[in-house]
């Protein structure tokens, strides 16, 4: 028997089924843990928007980019007198809008609305006029006024009543504060923190819809599109109210896209500023209406003038100045709620510039001189 016979099989069978055991194993690789596969996040391409497209994630009533504001609060209709004594105002640069009436005397009384931005001082604040009642539900707003007339007043209630916007009179509602440094009746102040405050008490700080006046998205654009086309140069623009107290003038700057302001006092011009931060007024864009306008026999001022209505609803003559052009145009507007829209003689609907817009009623007979 020779030594070693069996540590030979042994290493025999060994070997064999090492190599059984390599034949039935599954193979295997480097790195073979397995990873979830995630496809790469594929970004939001925005639509590129033709150069006279309206604005999008904006403010209705100015065009503004929306960002992080809530564009379905009330805007605030504030009354402002316009007479030299109230001069200069509070507050107006901030300002969506700004709608000059005429008045007793043929004197012009702002109706300023603020829904982008909230002043803490606005001022002087005055009585309400019958336009406001056909102005404010346009806004969806809270119409904020020192009082009115015995005639007026129970119209506006009755208006409130009925759900159409929120009445804020000085009569009844706080808020409302006298500064030392003008003489009475001028010396009204208040904010829109404190008028927000009161349409809240009001249970009536829900949200609400507006509707859009129409802007340009592009800030950069060509001055004849969105309904611009044939439109003249007119850098220079007269609005013929009082000579003496009241005549508008605006001077169109090329720079900054925007429209002095000047108004008479004691027959001179005057450039309009804001004495909350000494800023000048500067419109994006100036709107004339043109419509009926006739006097109201039941509403008399100490000199014996009669107050004005209008009519404000329907269609009528309008020009629109934007980027240095003058547009003649038509207006329409189906009722109180709607906001008004323009479109040029070919009836292509005209956008506005982003920015503060001042609105002008005068009457269909009045001429308004610009070169």
């Amino acid at each position: 028997m020779r030594k070693g016979g069996p540590h030979t099989h042994s290493f025999a069978l060994v070997a064999v089924l090492v190599v059984l055991a390599a034949c039935t194993s599954p193979a295997t690789t480097p790195n073979t843990s397995i990873r979830p596969q995630t496809a790469a996040a594929v970004p939001t391409v925005e639509p590129t928007l033709a150069p006279d497209a309206p604005c999008r994630d904006c403010w209705p009533l100015s065009g503004k980019p929306l960002k992080l504001g809530s564009a379905d609060k009330r805007a605030l209709l504030v009354k402002i007198d316009n007479v030299p004594l109230a001069r200069p105002h509070y507050g107006l640069t901030q300002a969506d809008m700004v709608f000059e009436i005429l008045v007793e005397g043929f004197a012009t009384r702002l109706a300023v609305v603020f829904h982008s931005q909230d002043p803490q001082t606005i001022g002087n604040i005055r009585s309400a006029r019958l336009a406001d009642r056909s102005l404010t539900p346009m806004v969806r707003g809270a119409l904020v006024y020192s009082g009115t007339s015995a005639y007026e007043m129970p119209l506006i209630q009755g208006d409130a009543a009925n759900g159409k916007y929120v009445d804020l009179s000085a009569d009844y509602t706080s808020g409302y504060y006298r500064v030392t440094f003008r003489p009475g009746p001028y010396n009204m102040f208040t904010s829109a923190t404190a008028m927000r405050q009161a349409i809240a008490a009001h249970g009536a700080d829900t949200p609400q819809q507006i509707p859009s006046w129409g802007f340009l998205a592009a800030t950069d654009h060509a001055p004849t599109i969105a309904g611009m086309s044939g439109g003249v140069g007119a850098t220079d623009i007269t609005i013929p109210y009082r000579e003496d107290i009241s005549l508008v003038k605006y001077q169109y700057d090329p720079q900054t896209r925007t429209y002095a302001r000047f108004q008479n006092n004691a027959g001179k011009p005057v450039r309009d500023i804001d004495a909350v931060n000494s800023q000048p007024i500067a419109a994006a864009n100036v709107a004339i209406i043109r419509t009926e306008i006739w006097e109201v026999p039941q509403i008399v001022d100490a000199a014996g003038s009669y107050a004005h209505d209008m009519r404000l609803t329907g269609t009528g003559l309008a020009t629109i100045f934007r980027d240095g052009l003058r547009q003649e145009a038509t207006w329409t507007r189906a009722s109180d709620t709607d906001a008004f829209v323009f479109k040029n003689a070919a009836g292509e609907k005209i956008l506005l510039d982003q920015g503060q817009t001042w609105v002008h009623l005068v009457p269909n007979d009045w001429e308004i001189p610009s070169s």
